[in-house]
């Protein structure tokens, strides 16, 4: 059960990376996650939620770097945190459309109160598309690849919507999913530079 439950997060926590024309990679994120796991994974659903916080800075003309952190608590006192540092590029499809790709560091740690915990190093792979549909709306969606070794690995898809309020605050809502896990999120973005 530890192995499905490092990959919870590790699926859809890093692939989600918009204001001007196009979606800006200069972001701080901070946000609720509630997960859902499969009941067919252990027998019975288990359910937990946490926050989550990640950064996007641009680094140079279409390249970015991406680090985050999140902590989830599962029913039965099971907690998981994660560590994702990465980076990834971009290029403009359209005026107000860019296809990205990430490659990002991943580390999980799955603990039970009175079990050992579970600590696994490993990556994760991402391609999606960030379009501004209005100076103020923005959808996304990304496919992600995620491998934490020993048989925890699989592939996710992600969705997303953000409403901006002013040039720097934004509120989202996504949605992650793989064949085991389900993860909903909300939260506030905050823009920065140009």
């Amino acid at each position: 059960m530890f192995k499905q439950i490092l990959l919870v997060t590790a699926l859809v926590f890093f692939i989600s990376p918009a204001l001007a024309d196009g979606p800006s990679y200069n972001f701080i994120d901070i946000g609720y996650q509630e997960a859902e796991l499969d009941g067919d994974l252990a027998g019975f659903s288990v359910d937990g939620d946490g926050y989550g916080i990640r950064g996007s800075f641009e680094v140079g003309e279409n390249w970015f770097v991406a680090v985050g952190y999140s902590s989830l608590g599962f029913d039965f006192g099971v907690d998981l945190d994660q560590i994702a540092v990465g980076g990834g590029y971009y290029f403009g499809m359209s005026e107000r459309t860019d296809f990205f790709a990430t490659l990002s560091y991943l580390n999980a740690e799955a603990s039970a109160r009175g079990f050992v915990s579970v600590d696994e190093d490993g990556y994760g792979v991402a391609l999606g598309i960030r379009s501004m549909l209005t100076d103020s709306f923005e959808l996304n969606g990304s496919i992600g690849y995620a491998d934490l070794g020993d048989g925890a690995d699989g592939t996710s898809f992600n969705a997303g919507a953000l409403y901006s309020f002013t040039d720097n605050f934004a509120i989202g809502l996504d949605i992650g999913v793989d064949e085991d896990v389900t993860l909903y999120g909300i939260g506030a973005r905050f823009y920065f530079g140009s």
